[in-house]
């Protein structure tokens, strides 16, 4: 053991990885449906690593919570901002809601249960699974005239209060959102999902991510001008009449410039593209079909586009269709939609929000000039704009250190609130302007785990032998305390959005995994209703109560 503390007093960081390396691992391991997962992992492997005395650099654990914190809020920035309008104005007001009763729950536990101001934070951070309100809670403890050893005492209490409640409210919080909200609302989450569809204007098979329908309603077929009619007509009049579009045309084995000009002559080649039944009409206008595809031959493309048109946000897809006419004036489709990396249900009826992404599909000309008029290309760039990430993250720290006195105690968003509060100013500059500050989303996605990751672990290395002493202090009372914490403001938003916000049953519980920032409560939901309409109520609580969760941690250490 003295051996081990002297190899991790010399070289601290072995800890860090080491704990990342067995957190990780145990978090891989699966039973039934249940999985720990890489940070519950880490953290719980950090816990007990930190007992032989660990010394954590403070610096490190401070620039990996802001990075964390801000990747978070860069990401959800588009989506937050989206969600500040009256279309989302019930799923606005339910996140609100349930802070608020996240805040009095813990309040009023913590005054009958007499917690200390570190315990009740690391509650909020565990019950809730809010990690990222662990950094501001210590930042707010910091605030207060306290002395550096109580300081370091409730920073542990804080870890081991969320080691001891995470892995039970994420628990409680996957069940409720998926088997026992709609039964308090007395409802069959699959018959719901099916009726919200169709209200939508669903129909049709459901397809899982990745798949596509084998005869899909988009096709290119290859045709001779035989018919009378035909020859002697533009390639813009047929395209007009027809609402479909002529790819490349061929005379013999000679390729012929497109031009809407162009005049249809006998035995020319062409290829149309565009839904099924018109270019079947058109192809038995023109002629008949045919086998030969020499020199006709052109490039297909899938690309990923995010929506920054303003004349599409708020816009649902069936009024896009009518105005904006992809498929009519680019001969492209659009089979997929992604919100804050979940897939979107599109219906009729389904809004675009700014910072959408939707993957469009068709040949590679069209498939450029439509996403040069949806918003900008997202093409797989390793690329990261580090004057961008760099001055969002100094802008952050600066806001941060701004304080106002009240009371003689120092008020203000600390270096995590900034860089929250900077991320998301800067995540939403980019989405409306995407020619600087490019930040890949996989690189966003990797700051986050990885700065996350790193913070959590020096939390737990830091809790050292207190962590002993606070589970023997509570025993199974912290985790008992955990599940009411998750469950009342559960309850209170299922009755609260149901009956008073009227918000239909599937999007209250998406919601519901929002609120709790929960995506695998997200999960559970979407596949017992057989159905991906959930994520609609989800998308906007996620990006809300992130924000909402995370300014709770230094209120709850003022509150308490």
């Amino acid at each position: 053991m003295e051996l081990l503390q002297a190899f991790f007093e010399k070289v601290p960081m072995a800890a860090l990885f080491l704990s990342l390396a067995i957190g990780y691992g145990i978090g891989r391991i699966k039973i039934g449906k249940f999985q720990l997962g890489g940070l519950t992992g880490s953290l719980l492997a950090a816990v007990i690593i930190g007992q032989v005395g660990v010394p954590v650099d403070p610096v490190v654990k401070q620039m990996m919570f802001s990075l964390f914190i801000f990747s978070t809020g860069y990401v959800c920035g588009p989506q937050f901002v989206a969600s500040l309008n009256r279309k989302t104005l019930k799923l606005l007001h339910l996140a609100v809601f349930s802070g608020i009763v996240v805040f009095v729950t813990i309040w009023g536990v913590a005054r009958v249960l007499d917690l200390d101001k570190g315990t009740a934070a690391g509650l909020l951070a565990g019950a809730t699974t809010e990690s990222a309100s662990i950094g501001t809670a210590s930042e707010g403890l910091q605030r207060l005239n306290l002395g550096a050893d109580e300081v370091r005492k409730l920073e542990s209490n804080i870890g081991v209060a969320y080691a001891l409640t995470y892995l039970f409210g994420m628990t409680v919080v996957m069940f409720f959102c998926s088997r026992a909200a709609p039964r308090l609302m007395g409802i069959d989450l699959k018959t719901e999902a099916s009726l919200l569809e169709a209200e939508m204007g669903g129909a049709g098979i459901k397809l899982a991510p990745g798949q596509f329908e084998a005869f899909g309603s988009f096709r290119a077929q290859a045709y001779i001008v035989s018919e009378a009619d035909a020859a002697g007509m533009t390639v813009g009049d047929l395209e007009q009449r027809f609402g479909v579009k002529v790819i490349t045309a061929a005379s013999q084995d000679r390729r012929i410039e497109i031009s809407p000009e162009l005049v249809l002559q006998p035995e020319f080649r062409l290829a149309l593209q565009g839904e099924t039944g018109k270019v079947l009409q058109a192809g038995r206008f023109v002629g008949h079909e045919t086998a030969n595809v020499s020199a006709l031959g052109f490039i297909q493309e899938e690309r990923d586009v995010v929506v920054t048109n303003k004349t599409l946000v708020g816009r649902t897809l069936a009024q896009t269709r009518e105005s904006f006419n992809l498929r009519g004036r680019h001969g492209v489709q659009v089979p997929r939609m992604y919100r804050l990396e979940q897939e979107i249900e599109m219906y009729p009826q389904t809004e675009i929000n700014l910072g959408d992404t939707v993957r469009i599909v068709g040949e590679a000309g069209d498939v450029a000039r439509a996403a040069d008029e949806l918003g900008y290309s997202q093409f797989e760039s390793h690329l990261v704009d580090h004057v961008y990430l760099g001055t969002g993250m100094l802008v952050g720290i600066l806001m941060g250190l701004v304080n106002v006195y009240v009371a003689g105690v120092p008020i203000g968003l600390g270096i995590g609130g900034g860089c929250l509060v900077s991320g998301l100013i800067f995540g939403w500059l980019r989405a409306r302007r995407p020619t600087f500050g490019h930040l890949p989303a996989p690189t966003a996605k990797y700051l986050q785990e990885f700065g996350l990751a790193i913070f959590i672990v020096s939390v737990g290395l830091a809790t050292g032998p207190q962590a002993i002493e606070q589970i023997m202090k509570y025993g199974l009372m912290l985790p008992l305390v955990g599940v009411f914490v998750a469950l009342v403001p559960l309850l209170a938003q299922v009755f609260y959005g149901r009956y008073v916000l009227k918000i239909n049953p599937v999007v209250l519980c998406g919601a519901l995994a929002g609120n709790l920032t929960m995506t695998p409560a997200l999960n559970m939901v979407i596949e017992n209703a057989e159905s991906g309409t959930p994520v609609m109520g989800y998308t906007v609580s996620y990006a809300v109560s992130n924000v909402i969760l995370t300014f709770l941690g230094p209120i709850i250490v003022f509150a308490v």
